[in-house]
């Protein structure tokens, strides 16, 4: 359950990503919560901001502070884009602490949440709906954010593992996207947030892949 204060303008040589009304919310600190079920890519997700991909992931993320590289979408094509963004006070606990409410107080605290949710569970609810363990967790987690939510501005479900979730080749992954959204779409209701919820997809297997994912988490908080 990573909290971090996230700083930096995402800007490219040519000019700022996005409105000016975005630029100017990430010059100021703004407090983020990752949350999800253990081993759903919390952690993994931080490395690759970090910019350590491939480094062991461990119980616990080290409290600190580092600069992150994304990479970005622009529309015509992806560019790398150094030092966007500064993590301040960073933490990450197992998914684990979460069923025991360990993550209220940086629910309440988050301005934006990212709620990370494995393809395979999808899967499976495609196949039983509202029937499967999983998601019995994500409709708990679901409530108390809502319950706990006081400041903040944005929820992104982010689902991982699609390289585990043979309808994304099958589809592409507009479509795919357009199908998972579907499912998380009582979820999201359950929000109340429509018009401040987003989902992206896609897998942390690689280097590649997961740099492009965490570019699409940072554009989806724009």
């Amino acid at each position: 359950m990573p909290l971090i204060l996230i700083v930096g303008a995402v800007v490219l040589a040519g000019g700022a990503i996005g409105t000016a009304i975005t630029v100017h919310r990430l010059k100021r600190p703004a407090k983020i919560i990752l949350l999800g079920e253990g081993m759903s890519g919390k952690t993994t997700l931080l490395n690759t901001w970090q910019g350590k991909w491939d480094e062991p992931v461990h119980r616990t993320h080290p409290a600190g502070e580092f600069i992150g590289k994304i990479r970005l979408d622009t529309g015509k094509k992806s560019r790398w884009i150094e030092k966007p963004l500064k993590f301040r006070n960073v933490k990450d606990f197992s998914g684990m602490d979460e069923i025991l409410d360990a993550s209220r107080n940086g629910v309440k605290a988050a301005q934006y949440i990212l709620y990370l949710v494995k393809a395979p569970h999808l899967v499976a609810d495609e196949e039983a709906p509202g029937s499967s363990v999983a998601y019995e967790r994500l409709i708990a987690d679901v409530a108390r954010i809502k319950r706990y939510t006081t400041k903040v501005e944005r929820v992104i479900f982010v689902v991982t593992f699609t390289d585990k979730d043979s309808r994304y080749d099958l589809l592409g992954p507009a479509a795919y996207l357009t199908r998972v959204r579907g499912q998380l779409s009582d979820l999201i209701s359950m929000l109340n947030m429509r018009e401040e919820t987003r989902v992206v997809a896609g897998s942390l297997a690689t280097l590649e892949s997961a740099e492009l994912l965490a570019g699409e988490v940072v554009q989806a908080m724009l």
